[in-house]
Parts: C-alpha cells; sequence; structure tokens
C-alpha cells in the first residue's frame, strides 16, 4: 500500500530512471480527505469527460487496459490513483463538462477535483488535456485561470491531434497556444498512434522529479 512505502521511496529524489510500465492502480477515492498518505510526487491529470484521458494515460503508462475506457463520456467519477515504478503517483481526477450529467453530479465532480487541488499535499503538476481538434473550451480555460491563481503548474497536452495534418495542424498548435495566453505549447498527443509520450513522460520528470522548488 501507498502508505507503507515513505522509507523505501527516498530513491526518486535520485534517479529518472522511471520505468513505466511498472505502473499499478492502487485504489480510488470520493472523497479528498480520504486521500491516503505519501510522500511520492503527484500529477494530476484534468480534461473533459470525452477528451480521450483514460485511452492518453495508458499509452503513457505503456500498458494497455490498465485504465478502463468507456464510450459513453462521465464515467470518471472518482480520483483513481495510480503509482509508477514507486517513484510518482498519477491522479486521475474526474472528467468535467459532461453535459448530460446532472447537475449535482457536477457540482460533486467539481467540489472533489477542487478540494483535491487545495488540500495540503497537492500535486506538483496538472497536466490540461485538450481536445486537439476543438482546441480549449471555456471550462477549460476557467480551470486554467483557477491553477494559476493558486499558484499551480500546468502542463497543456494536445489529444487526438492524429486527427489533423500539415498546415491544419500547425495553424491549431498555435491557436491553441494564442487562447491559452501564449506561454506555454501544448504537448501534441495521440494515444492511437502513441504520438508525444516520450515528451510528455520527459516534461512530468522534470517538473516533478528534477525541481528545487
Amino acid at each position: 500500500m501507498i502508505e507503507q512505502k515513505h522509507e523505501a521511496m527516498q530513491p526518486w529524489r535520485m534517479t529518472n530512471n522511471i520505468h513505466w510500465q511498472n505502473t499499478e492502480f492502487q485504489l480510488s477515492v470520493a472523497d479528498a480527505q480520504m486521500f491516503p498518505e505519501t510522500d511520492l510526487p503527484q500529477v494530476a491529470v484534468a480534461g473533459h469527460s470525452n477528451v480521450g484521458k483514460s485511452s492518453l494515460l495508458n499509452a503513457l503508462f505503456g500498458r494497455k487496459g490498465l485504465v478502463k475506457t468507456s464510450k459513453n463520456p462521465g464515467c470518471t467519477r472518482l480520483l483513481n490513483l495510480f503509482e509508477v515504478d514507486e517513484k510518482i503517483l498519477v491522479v486521475d481526477l474526474p472528467g468535467y463538462g459532461y453535459a448530460r450529467a446532472p447537475k449535482s453530479e457536477k457540482y460533486k465532480w467539481a467540489k472533489l477535483i477542487e478540494s483535491y487541488l487545495k488540500s495540503p499535499k497537492v500535486a506538483q503538476l496538472v497536466l490540461v488535456l485538450l481536445d486537439f481538434r476543438h482546441g480549449p473550451k471555456d471550462s477549460d480555460l476557467q480551470l486554467i485561470d483557477w491553477l494559476n491563481e493558486s499558484g499551480i503548474r500546468w502542463q497543456p497536452v494536445a489529444t487526438k491531434s492524429d486527427k489533423l495534418k500539415g498546415n491544419a495542424k500547425r495553424k491549431r498548435k498555435q491557436d491553441m497556444t494564442d487562447a491559452l495566453g501564449g506561454m506555454l505549447e501544448p504537448i501534441l498527443t495521440s494515444s492511437l498512434k502513441n504520438e508525444g509520450m516520450q515528451e510528455l513522460r520527459k516534461i512530468i520528470i522534470e517538473e516533478v522529479l528534477n525541481t528545487d522548488d
């Protein structure tokens, strides 16, 4: 269990040799106050309910089927915790923006996300997933504004980037960068073609293992 690894996990501070396929599901949490004690650095993954979050995580981990995927959006309703090689904890946040969900459910998911991100052991990095075909939605920009105001580091990640080609792809990337304030370029990924995963892994390692903050 996570809470039993406090002493053994210290080597993560000294190495970048992450074996991503050595990822295991730990548990699901319905309340941020039930979050287990851990000294592992955390990466949270946020995005719309239909952005392809589960598929991206499977590609990131190099483990088909580890994160359950569904054709029906809005299936991730808890904080799902995955431990990567006993060095990093990846927290899969509930998908937001599912139009058919009852308002009470939307409110519950939003409060769960907010309470986790406001907790003392907040994620060192939040990956904000954006559908490359459509660019950031208002709810994405609201989340980013909130992260900025809270001083939480974030990285835009464009999913399904294989859907556009050539000039259209370059233009969409620039448009997304501009819409996000021009400071951060989205990492272009495709779970289907396993594109962008190495760059994404590199960013995660740099942000959560190599930071001096």
